[in-house]
Parts: C-alpha cells; sequence; structure tokens
C-alpha cells in the first residue's frame, strides 16, 4: 500500500466490496448500480459489459445466492485502488457451492466515495464442472491422505 492510504480508505474499500456482495444477495439492483463509477467496466466470461446500465442487465439475470470473500489484497495509489479478493458463491434454495473464483477490481475514489471503475470476475470452478470432477472421485479425500509421522 502507498503512503496515502488512510485508515478510512481500508474502510470505506471494505465496505465497498461487502456491500457488492450484500447488494447482490438481496437483489437490491438499484442500490447496487450506485456502486459503480458511469464509465465502469464489468469484464466476465471473456466479455465486457460497459457502463452501469449493461453492468446491471448483466448481473440482475444472474442466479441469487450468498456470495463469500476471503480477506482482500489493496494496494492504492492516490484515487485510484487494485483490489484482488477470493470469493465464492453458493446458489440459493439449498445454498451449494455454484462458483468459485477471483475479483481483480480497479476502484476510483469520487466524490461520493470509492467505487468500481473496473471489476474483472474470474471463474475458477463452476457448479457443472466440480459435480463432473466429484463422480469422478471413487474415494474419499480422506483415504487418499497420506498418513502424518508423529
Amino acid at each position: 500500500m502507498s503512503d496515502e492510504c488512510t485508515c478510512g480508505d481500508l474502510r470505506a474499500i471494505l465496505a465497498l466490496q461487502a456491500q457488492f456482495c450484500q447488494l447482490c444477495d438481496l437483489a437490491k439492483w438499484a442500490e447496487m448500480r450506485e456502486l459503480f463509477t458511469e464509465d465502469a467496466v464489468l469484464h466476465v466470461f471473456g466479455k465486457d459489459y460497459v457502463g452501469k446500465d449493461a453492468i446491471m442487465r448483466f448481473i440482475s439475470r444472474r442466479h441469487l445466492g450468498k456470495h463469500m470473500l476471503s480477506a482482500p489484497d489493496i494496494e492504492i495509489d492516490g484515487d485510484e485502488a487494485r483490489v484482488v479478493v477470493d470469493h465464492t458463491f453458493y446458489r440459493y434454495p439449498d445454498l451449494v457451492l455454484f462458483g468459485a473464483g477471483v475479483y481483480k477490481d480497479i476502484l476510483r475514489r469520487t466524490d461520493t466515495g470509492w467505487k468500481f471503475a473496473r471489476r474483472e470476475i474470474e471463474v475458477h470452478g463452476h457448479h457443472v464442472e466440480m459435480t463432473a470432477a466429484a463422480k469422478q472421485r471413487t474415494k474419499p479425500i480422506a483415504d487418499t491422505l497420506e498418513e502424518v509421522p508423529s
């Protein structure tokens, strides 16, 4: 982190990350829209969604569920911040793990606080892929672990 980083910046950035997940999980699209700059870009599945309207059209058509985040890696340089955070997504109604990956964000400080200028979503595991892999397993995971010497 740069010397220009304050506790207030860190708190605001952590809150922004949490708000994205909470508002998405609650389907509060109007409030979520305000987390992005006007010219924001969402990059997911190899495609760019440019501007708040395009981003919200994409996000609001996704599955509802529960997002969980790891502790983020934050680098602040003046009015721009880069954030990398792991995420998992559990889909309603049964809250089965549906996907996992990484958010790579560029945030911009605005007159109204920190906002997403770019969010890249990398999906490293998806329900269909994970289910297929699980079906191929013939032994319980515990049976494949070597004993730890005492």
